[in-house]
């Protein structure tokens, strides 16, 4: 499986933004294949390893800065990803789309990011949608959290308050997809 260089990119600017001052020491504790990519330049367009560029990466993020949690770190990086997929343009769009509409945009968007990868919209409510990723080969905690992240953050750039997301199911865990029970006010 393999992840598109703008995820990467979106990794590396978290850290910078949030541990500016450890960054040296986050590059110096990845595996050596980890960081033969981020002391290169990280092209937006590549296609890269998705478990030596975001898989461990994070892993040892979140060992570093967050004691371990790997739902916390991936789900903080989603949510500082979406401001570079929901930027110009689009950023405006998704100010005036429907929270639904934006939802449903993801399959797309998942799929430039992840090379593998599937999600749709199963039920929709007035204040909420379903969301399923029901392809995702390597999927993993750190995945889930961050397109959880990711959700969180796009639909409060949509205007939405007090997001709540519930992994109800999980291909990590053996389900046959992931299934994102989301709700807003």
């Amino acid at each position: 499986m393999k992840v598109k260089g703008s995820l990467l990119s979106s990794v590396q600017s978290f850290i910078k933004e949030n541990f500016n001052t450890r960054y040296q020491e986050w590059v110096n504790a990845l595996p050596e294949a980890s960081k033969k990519i981020y002391t290169n330049a990280i092209l937006a367009s590549e296609w890269y390893p998705y478990e030596e560029g975001l898989i461990q990466p994070t892993t040892i993020l979140a060992r570093l800065f967050y004691n371990n949690d790997l739902k916390q770190a991936a789900w903080q990086m989603g949510d500082l990803a979406r401001l570079s997929v929901l930027k110009g343009i689009y950023k405006v769009f998704a100010l005036i789309a429907t929270p639904q509409f934006i939802m449903k945009r993801g399959g797309k968007i998942i799929s430039s990011f992840y090379d593998q990868a599937d999600l749709c919209v199963g039920l929709e409510r007035p204040k909420g949608v379903d969301l399923y990723v029901t392809k995702f080969p390597s999927s993993t905690i750190i995945t889930e959290n961050r397109i959880g992240g990711w959700v969180e953050g796009a639909l409060e750039i949509c205007g939405v308050k007090n997001v709540q997301i519930e992994i109800t199911k999980s291909i990590t865990k053996g389900d046959d997809k992931t299934v994102y029970i989301v709700n807003w006010d």
